[in-house]
C-alpha cells in the first residue's frame, strides 16, 4: 500500500506539470555569439536566467533558444567573461576574453548541490552527454572507460547484457559481502547498481563464475542523461554518508528548456563480433593415456593419436560464435514555459549476442518535469524500464548441483576434440547426440556446446521504477527550503531449465527448473535547509538536512528436480519431495544528520567543513550511532598575481575527510537459516558466518591535495591529485575451523591502505573557425595494501572460486588488496629450508615431476601500474572525428582458459618436441641431489617403485604444468582503441527547416584494436563478475570473448 501511494503521488505530479507547460509556450530567440575579433564562438553556455533553461551554440557560433522578448539571457565560455543580455530576435552577442582565465563553471557535487569548481577543495570529474554518446553504451560504466582519472572499469564479458564493475581509487572493504564499488544517484536519487545472482547457489549450482549478470545501472537510459559528475575523495561525498564510502557518480538528466515544444529522434544499428578466439592445437586427436601405457579414445581430452592428413578438423570455435546485432531507437519530447518544463522520452535497445540464442532487450520511459510557483520551484521526475536477457551457462559453477561433471557452453566448446563436429549435437529421437555412444556413464560425460544453448534455459527479466519528488522553497533571497521524496524498486525474475538428459549429477539427469524472484525496494526523505550570506568581501554559507532511508529485498528460490512425465516444464510435473522452496527478506534502516559551512573571500579563497552523524539498523545499539567530519579549501593564487597571459588560472587544494560504513545487515546476529520447504517438510539450518553483537562500523580517513592551472587563457590546463586513504575496523568474515559450526567468523580487524595519483592534462591546440582539436590526456595510479590483521588471517577470499589453482585474494599484513594466491612449483631450499629466489625447482621422486606447493602463497598483484586514457576530438567544417585511447601498464591477468587448454591437451603448447619428449630437471625433493630425466614416447620407467609409460608421462607432465599458477600469469600491458567516431552535420543542407531543426549521421567503431602482450582473449576480464571484496578482476576463466563493433546512427531534431 505505501508503495502504491508513492507511485500514485509521483505519477500526479507528472501529469500537472505536462499539462501546464503546454497551455503556455513560449517563442524562440536565435542568435550568435562572437569573440571580440569577430569569430564565432562554439560550445557557450547560453540560459535564461534564474531558470535551468539552457542550450549551447553550434560551430558557427549560433543559437535558438525559447525566452520572451526583453528575458535575460546568461553567456558563459571558459576562457571568457560571462555576460548577461536582454533576449531580442536575431541578437548577436561579442565575448570578451577574461584577464584571469578563471574557471567559472560550476559542477554537480554532494546532495546535489551546485559550487563553482575553483571553490572546490577535492577532485571531481564531469562528463557532458556529447562525451558519454561518443562511444555509447548501454551500460553507461563503459561509456567511463579512460575518461576519468582513478577510475576502474572492468567488462564482465562479451555476452550480450553482460555487466561491468566500477571502482575509484581502489577498493576499501576485503570481504565478498562488502562492496567497493561507488554509490550512484540520478537527480537526487540514490540508486542501487548491485549486481544480483538469485537462488541458492548450494543447491543451484549456479554463480557469479558460471554465467553473467547485469549491474544495474544498465536499467539507464544513456541518452537521457545531460552530465555526470565523478566525486572521488571522502571529502567529495561525505555528506552522502555510508553508502558513500567507495565513491560517488552523480547523473543529472535532461530537461526541458522554455520555448516551442522540441523532438528527438536517433536510431543505431550496430553489428558485433568476437574479437580474438583461443586457437586450439589440431594436430592429435582426443583420447588419453593409462599409466601402464593402454590407449583410450573414449576421452575428450586431447591426448590422443597424429590425426591423419586426410581427416577433417572442424573449426568448432570460430563457426560457433555469430555476429551480433544491435537496434537502439530513442525519442523524446522536450518543453516549456517561463515557469516550467518537461521532458519525456521512450527507447527501446534490442541485442542479438555473439553466442546463438542469447540476447538482450531492454525498453526505458522516463518524465522529468518542473514547475514554478511564485517562491515554491517543484520538481518530478520518473523513470520505468524492463530489461529481458537470454543468457547461457558458461561454466559448471561451483557446485555440483547445476553440472556434476557437466559443463557450462564456453568449457564445453573450449575443450572439445576438433576431428568431431558440434553442429551433430542432437538425434532423430531429440535426445542428446554423444561422441563416444553412450560408453561414458551420464554423469561422466559431457553436454555438447550446442545442447546447451538449444535446449537448456536460462532467462532474466528486471522490472524498475524510480521516482522523486523535490520542492525548494526560497524562503527569502538567502534561504531556501528542500524536501526530497525518492523511490527504487525492482523486480528481477529469472528462469533456470536444465533439459532432461543432461550430463549433470544423476540426481538432476531427469531435468531440473529453478525459478527465483529477487524484489528490492529503497525509499528515502531528505530535508535541507540553505542558508547564503555575504558580509564585505565574505561569502558565507550553511547547509543543514536530515535524511531516512529505508531499504528491504526479498529472495524467493523455487525449484525442483525429475520430471514426472516427458515434455511438460512446469512444477506441477515434479513430485512434491523433490521440490524445494526458500524465502529470504532482509531490511534495513539508516538516518543521517549532517551539515556544511563555507566561507570564502573574494573569490580567492574557499573553506568548508562538513560534519555527518549515521544511525544505522545493521550495528549494535551500542555502535550504531557514528559521526565523521571533512574539511576542505583551496587558494586561488593568480587572483594576487599580476594579469599574464601565460598562467590565465592557477588553485591550489587540499582536503581531508572521514567516513563511516556500516555493516551488511544481521552480520550481528547468529542465527538459523530461514525455514525452508522440502517437499511438505519445513527445514532449517545453521547460517555460514557467525555473527559478531560488539561490530563497528568501517571509518575511512583520507586526505588529498591538488592543484588546477590554466595556460593561454584556458587553451591548456592541468589538473593534478595526490591521495591517501586508510580504512580502519575492517568488516570481514574470514575463514574457521568448521569444527566450531561456522565456515566464517564476523569481525573487525585490520585496516585497507590506498595511496595515488591522478593527472589530467587538456589542450585546444588548435581553435580556428573551420578547425579544431581538443585533447584530454589523463594519468592514474593506485597502490592498495593491508594493514595488520588479527593472528591467524592469512587470506581474505572475495569468492569461494577457484579458477585452475588460482583465487583472488586480499593478503594481510602489508599484502596486495588485488592479490592472487595459487600452487607454483617449489624451489630448491636453503639450509635453514627457505626457498632460494630464482633456484631450480623441486622434483617429486614418487612422480617424477614437478612438486607443487599446495600452501597457497601469494602468487600475484591484479592491480594495475598504472592506467590512463587520451581522448581527442577533431572537427573540419561539418565533420567531428573523435577517438579514444585506453592505457593501461602493468597488473597480473591469470589466463584460466590457456590453463584448461593445457590441462585437456588443445594448447598448442603441448605441441612441444611434437609429444616425443619431455625433460624435468630440479633437484631432488628428498635428498636435494640433482634431478634430471627426459620422458620419451613409448618408452618404460620406474619411479618410486613404480612402472609407468612414457606417452603417459608426457601427458602427466602437461598436468603437471597446468597446475603451476605461474605459467598462466602475466604482467599485462595494453593499448586498446576504445571507440573512432565519425559524425556529420547535415543542418545547413537542409532546404526547409521549419519541420526537421538539425539532422546528423554518426559512425562509431568500438574496441576495434587492442594491442597487447597478454596471450589470451582479453585481458579486460572478471571471471566472477561483480563479486564483492577485491573482485575477480584479473582472472579470465572460459568466458564469453569480449565483443568489437561497428555502429551506424541517424539524429534528427524537429
Amino acid at each position: 500500500m505505501r508503495k502504491w501511494k508513492l507511485f500514485s503521488l509521483i505519477m500526479l505530479a507528472m501529469l500537472y506539470m505536462i499539462s501546464n507547460n503546454l497551455m503556455a509556450q513560449r517563442v524562440p530567440i536565435s542568435g550568435t555569439v562572437l569573440s571580440d575579433d569577430g569569430a564565432p564562438l562554439e560550445g557557450v553556455t547560453v540560459a535564461v536566467s534564474g531558470t535551468t533553461r539552457a542550450t549551447v551554440t553550434d560551430n558557427n557560433g549560433k543559437f535558438t533558444i525559447s525566452a520572451n522578448e526583453g528575458t535575460l539571457l546568461e553567456f558563459s565560455y571558459v576562457g571568457y567573461f560571462t555576460q548577461k543580455v536582454k533576449a531580442s530576435a536575431g541578437m548577436e552577442v561579442h565575448l570578451s576574453k577574461g584577464e584571469s582565465g578563471q574557471l567559472s563553471d560550476v559542477v554537480v557535487t554532494a546532495m546535489g548541490i551546485k559550487k563553482e569548481r575553483k571553490a572546490l577543495g577535492y577532485s571531481v570529474t564531469e562528463l557532458d552527454a556529447q562525451e558519454l554518446m561518443k562511444n555509447k553504451n548501454t551500460n553507461v560504466v563503459n561509456s567511463l572507460a579512460g575518461k576519468v582519472p582513478g577510475v576502474n572499469i572492468t567488462q564482465f564479458s562479451g555476452s550480450a547484457g553482460a555487466g561491468a564493475s566500477i571502482t575509484i581509487r581502489g577498493g576499501n572493504s576485503t570481504s565478498e559481502g562488502r562492496q567497493n564499488q561507488p554509490l550512484f544517484v540520478i537527480d537526487g536519487i540514490i540508486y542501487d547498481n548491485s549486481t544480483t545472482v538469485t537462488g541458492n547457489t548450494g543447491t543451484d549450482g549456479l554463480s557469479r563464475s558460471n554465467t553473467t549478470y547485469s549491474n544495474r545501472v544498465m536499467d539507464i537510459n544513456p541518452e537521457d542523461i545531460a552530465s555526470l559528475s565523478v566525486l572521488k575523495g571522502a571529502a567529495a561525498a561525505a555528506l552522502y554518508g555510508s553508502r558513500a564510502a567507495d565513491g560517488v557518480v552523480i547523473i543529472t538528466t535532461k530537461k526541458g528548456a522554455e520555448g516551442r515544444v522540441t523532438v528527438s529522434v536517433n536510431s543505431k544499428i550496430s553489428t558485433s563480433w568476437a574479437n580474438k578466439l583461443p586457437q586450439p592445437q589440431t594436430e592429435f586427436g582426443n583420447g588419453s593415456y593409462a599409466s601402464n601405457g593402454v590407449f583410450s579414445d573414449d576421452s575428450y581430452n586431447s591426448w590422443g593419436m597424429k590425426i591423419p592428413a586426410d581427416s577433417t578438423i572442424y573449426d568448432n570455435i570460430g563457426n560457433f560464435f555469430q555476429n551480433g546485432v544491435v537496434y537502439d531507437n530513442n525519442v523524446n519530447v522536450a518543453g516549456g514555459t517561463k515557469n516550467g518544463s518537461f521532458y519525456l522520452s521512450g527507447s527501446n535497445y534490442n541485442q542479438t549476442g555473439i553466442v546463438p540464442n542469447t540476447g538482450y532487450d531492454k525498453t526505458t520511459f522516463r518524465f522529468n518535469g518542473e514547475q514554478k510557483y511564485g517562491r515554491l520551484t517543484l520538481n518530478a521526475n520518473v523513470a520505468y524500464s524492463v530489461a529481458n536477457t537470454d543468457r547461457t551457462l558458461t561454466t559448471a559453477g561451483l557446485w555440483s548441483g547445476g553440472g556434476y561433471n557437466g559443463v557450462g557452453s564456453m568449457q564445453a566448446l573450449y575443450g572439445w576434440p576438433q576431428t568431431f563436429d558440434i553442429t551433430n549435437y542432437i538425434n532423430p529421437d531429440g535426445t542428446q547426440h554423444r561422441i563416444f555412444g553412450g560408453t561414458l556413464a551420464l554423469e561422466n560425460d559431457r553436454d555438447n556446446p550446442y545442447w546447451i544453448i538449444n535446449m537448456d534455459k536460462l532467462t532474466s527479466q528486471t522490472k524498475r521504477f524510480t521516482g522523486g519528488i523535490n520542492a525548494n522553497y526560497k524562503i527569502a533571497d538567502w534561504w531556501d527550503f528542500i524536501a526530497r521524496l525518492g523511490y527504487d524498486q525492482y523486480a528481477t525474475n529469472d528462469y533456470t531449465y536444465i533439459a532432461p538428459g543432461s550430463a549433470v549429477a544423476p540426481l538432476y539427469q531427469n531435468g531440473r527448473l529453478s525459478k527465483d524472484l529477487f524484489d528490492y525496494t529503497y525509499i528515502t526523505t531528505t530535508v535541507m535547509s540553505n542558508f547564503h550570506k555575504t558580509f564585505g568581501g565574505f561569502d558565507t554559507h550553511l547547509m543543514l538536512g536530515t535524511t531516512s532511508e529505508s531499504t528491504e529485498s526479498s529472495n524467493q528460490n523455487h525449484w525442483g528436480y525429475d520430471f514426472v512425465t516427458a515434455g511438460t516444464i512446469s512444477f506441477n510435473n515434479i513430485a512434491t519431495t523433490n521440490k524445494f522452496f526458500t524465502d529470504v527478506t532482509t531490511r534495513k534502516r539508516l538516518v543521517g544528520a549532517y551539515g556544511e559551512i563555507g566561507v570564502s573571500y573574494k573569490s580567492i579563497a574557499f573553506l568548508t567543513a562538513t560534519g555527518r552523524n549515521d544511525w544505522s539498523s545493521t550495528l549494535p545499539v551500542e555502535n550504531r550511532s557514528y559521526f565523521y567530519p571533512s574539511l576542505s579549501g583551496s587558494f586561488v593564487f593568480t587572483e594576487l598575481l599580476p594579469k599574464n597571459n601565460v598562467l590565465s588560472f592557477g588553485k591550489v587544494r587540499a582536503s581531508w575527510a572521514q567516513v563511516g560504513k556500516d555493516a551488511n545487515a544481521y552480520a550481528t546476529n547468529t542465527y538459523v537459516n530461514p525455514p525452508y520447504t522440502i517437499g511438505s517438510f519445513i527445514a532449517v539450518g545453521n547460517q555460514w558466518a557467525a555473527g559478531n553483537p560488539v561490530l563497528k562500523p568501517e571509518i575511512q580517513s583520507s586526505w588529498e591535495v591538488g592543484g588546477e592551472f590554466r595556460f593561454l587563457q584556458g587553451r591548456i590546463g592541468l589538473d593534478y591529485t595526490y591521495y591517501h586513504s586508510q580504512t580502519e575496523n575492517q568488516i570481514g568474515q574470514p575463514r574457521l575451523a568448521q569444527s566450531g559450526g561456522f565456515i566464517f567468523s564476523t569481525l573487525n580487524s585490520g585496516s585497507v591502505i590506498n595511496k595515488g595519483m591522478e593527472i589530467a592534462l587538456t589542450a585546444k591546440p588548435i581553435a580556428q573557425e573551420d578547425f579544431g582539436w581538443e585533447t584530454v590526456l589523463n594519468f592514474s595510479y593506485n597502490k592498495g595494501r593491508l594493514g595488520a590483521f588479527i593472528p591467524g588471517i592469512a587470506y581474505f577470499y572475495p569468492t569461494d572460486a577457484q579458477f585452475g589453482t588460482v583465487k583472488a585474494a586480499s593478503i594481510p599484513n602489508g599484502g596486495f588488496f588485488l592479490g592472487m594466491t595459487g600452487q607454483p612449483y617449489l624451489r630448491e631450499v636453503d639450509a635453514d629450508g627457505k626457498e632460494i629466489p630464482n633456484g631450480r625447482y623441486q622434483v617429486d621422486p614418487t612422480t617424477g615431476l614437478y612438486k607443487l606447493n599446495t600452501t597457497n602463497p601469494v602468487v600475484g598483484n591484479r592491480e594495475p601500474d598504472f592506467i590512463g586514457g587520451f581522448n581527442n576530438t577533431f572537427r573540419y567544417k561539418k565533420f567531428m572525428l573523435s577517438f579514444l585511447l585506453d592505457i593501461r601498464k602493468g597488473g597480473d591477468v591469470y589466463n584460466g582458459t590457456e590453463y584448461a587448454m593445457v590441462a585437456n591437451g588443445l594448447s598448442k603448447k603441448t605441441l612441444l618436441n611434437d609429444r616425443q619428449s619431455v625433460t624435468v630437471s630440479g633437484v631432488n625433493s628428498a635428498t636435494g641431489e640433482d634431478f634430471t630425466q627426459t620422458y620419451e614416447a613409448d618408452k618404460t620407467y620406474t619411479i618410486g617403485g613404480k612402472t609407468y609409460n612414457g606417452n603417459y608421462m608426457i601427458q602427466q607432465y602437461w598436468q603437471n604444468y597446468a597446475a603451476n599458477s605461474l605459467n598462466f600469469i602475466t604482467s599485462v600491458n595494453w593499448l586498446k582503441l576504445r571507440s573512432l567516431s565519425l559524425t556529420y552535420d547535415f543542418t545547413s543542407m537542409l532546404k526547409n527547416k521549419k519541420v526537421i531543426k538539425n539532422l546528423s549521421a554518426t559512425a562509431v567503431g568500438t574496441n576495434l584494436f587492442t594491442w597487447t602482450n597478454y596471450k589470451g582473449m582479453d585481458p579486460e576480464v572478471s571471471a566472477a563478475g561483480g563479486t564483492g571484496g577485491s573482485g575477480s578482476t584479473g582472472i579470465d576463466y572460459l568466458g564469453v570473448p569480449a565483443v568489437a563493433s561497428f555502429t551506424f546512427g541517424v539524429n534528427l531534431t524537429f
